[in-house]
């Protein structure tokens, strides 16, 4: 049985609060080199840091992460002197293996980490690679400067927060590349910034793709043994290109480099339930949320792949769990609605939906709100739905997916079919789904046969 470890963020001890990115950062650093190492099972960095800044027992915190061990510690970076506390605690009976403190120059953080990392693999017995430690162990630049500006671009992409804090996290990583051209992972951030900005209508699919995939292969041209450049290209082609031979070829490479990243394999079992899959993709899944219980993202997508395995109940759940971990969340209330619009609960749906409105006013939450309205006989408020996406593709994105589904709900198929070929011709995301849409919602509308045309044409 595999070893298993949480590392809990680090607590920030310097006098200024700003500092807090570098605390956070070496936390995650440590979570990622750990997570190459075979044979070790460790907790992901979401679900670690949900406890951030809280005082709960460590043998709780162990049960809630399902791990046996747990690594705690502090960071104080006052000029150019670093002082480090870590301990490692058997979660149990919260007894201490291990524990260090480090006094060093700023300029030792890389050896610091690397030392803090080797003491609790053998602190815990854990195998190394044997001959290959340098893989363990990689590093990205030897700029400290850069390094620092990398680790606030990090703290910004991690709040999945949105298009603001996507444009922060690009800024700090394209300055952490001014000081080192040839820092591969902060292009890979950067690639991420923009494919997520593109797929939640942050951004247009003409200016967010060339960008993302410039970063992304340039990641690749510099160091084609990173795991995140081989996540962005797979989203990529499956998302966008429907190119889904080469995107199991990515997904492979990305998990042949870090087997252990549960985000990584959240995405991949979306790819697997698309690929019709689904055995496949719910083991996936249900590894992804053992590893990253508390992470929003991960619930978000394991709802997904609920949904398209046909089972409502189950994505409800995960839609309730959604809430409960983040209420100001606009997703876990757009599954619960989407969900219970499947199952004909259109009240319980509206609520849902409206909350999920109030949150992220866009063309996801309108069309979903339009769907229902729409499927309940509420046709005058779907046809003002309708209204509402017009005015606002003026100043944001709305998917011609998001004006098709709407108009398909309300009988309107002559104008839903010209806005689903242009989706298709556009490669709009959501239309990957279209299948288990009309299977949901528009089967018993009389008109499947035209929808099926259309379904026909995305994955050949």
């Amino acid at each position: 049985m595999k070893p298993t470890i949480a590392v809990l963020p680090f607590a920030n001890l310097s006098y200024d609060p700003e500092e807090e990115y570098f605390s956070d950062g070496v936390t995650e650093e440590i979570i990622n080199v750990l997570s190459r190492v075979p044979g070790l099972q460790v907790a992901g960095r979401t679900s670690s840091f949900i406890f951030k800044g809280q005082n709960q027992d460590l043998k709780h915190i162990g049960e809630q992460l399902n791990v046996e061990h747990i690594l705690e510690g502090s960071i104080r970076n006052s000029g150019e002197k670093l002082l480090i506390n870590v301990q490692l605690i058997r979660a149990a009976d919260v007894a201490s293996i291990w524990s260090e403190h480090y006094d060093r120059d700023l300029d030792d953080i890389f050896e610091v980490q690397d030392e803090i990392t080797l003491a609790i693999m053998n602190a815990i017995k854990v195998q190394l690679l044997g001959d290959e430690p340098i893989s363990t162990f990689k590093r990205y630049t030897n700029n400290k400067a850069a390094y620092q500006l990398y680790l606030r671009g990090r703290f910004y992409h991690n709040k999945f927060a949105g298009p603001d804090a996507y444009q922060k996290a690009i800024g700090y990583f394209e300055s952490a590349i001014e000081l080192d051209p040839t820092y591969s992972i902060a292009y890979s951030g950067i690639a991420s910034c923009y494919l997520n900005m593109w797929f939640y209508r942050h951004l247009p699919a003409a200016k967010a793709l060339p960008l993302m995939k410039h970063a992304a292969e340039q990641a690749l041209a510099l160091d084609d043994g990173i795991a995140e450049s081989y996540l962005a290209i797979a989203r990529m082609q499956m998302l966008h290109e429907w190119d889904f031979k080469s995107a199991s070829a990515s997904f492979a490479k990305a998990l042949e480099l870090n087997w252990n990243a549960a985000d990584l394999i959240g995405q991949y079992a979306l790819y697997l339930a698309l690929s019709d899959r689904y055995e496949e993709a719910l083991e996936k899944t249900a590894l992804a949320l053992s590893l990253e219980p508390f992470s929003l993202i991960n619930n978000f997508y394991a709802a997904y792949v609920y949904w398209i395995a046909g089972n409502f109940e189950k994505a409800v759940e995960q839609g309730q769990k959604l809430v409960a971990l983040e209420p100001s969340f606009w997703g876990g209330h757009l599954i619960i609605g989407l969900n219970l619009i499947t199952l004909r609960n259109y009240p319980e749906a509206q609520e849902a939906l409206e909350t999920a409105l109030e949150i992220n006013y866009n063309g996801i939450t309108l069309s979903a709100c339009g769907v229902l309205f729409g499927l309940s006989d509420e046709t005058e408020s779907a046809r003002d739905i309708l209204t509402q996406m017009t005015s606002l593709s003026k100043t944001q994105v709305v998917s011609n997916y998001d004006m098709g589904i709407v108009n398909a709900s309300i009988g309107n198929v002559s104008e839903a079919l010209v806005y689903f070929q242009a989706a298709i011709d556009n490669h709009e995301p959501p239309m990957l789904f279209f299948k288990f849409i009309v299977r949901d919602w528009l089967s018993a509308s009389g008109q499947q046969a035209h929808y099926q045309l259309l379904i026909d044409q995305i994955i050949k």
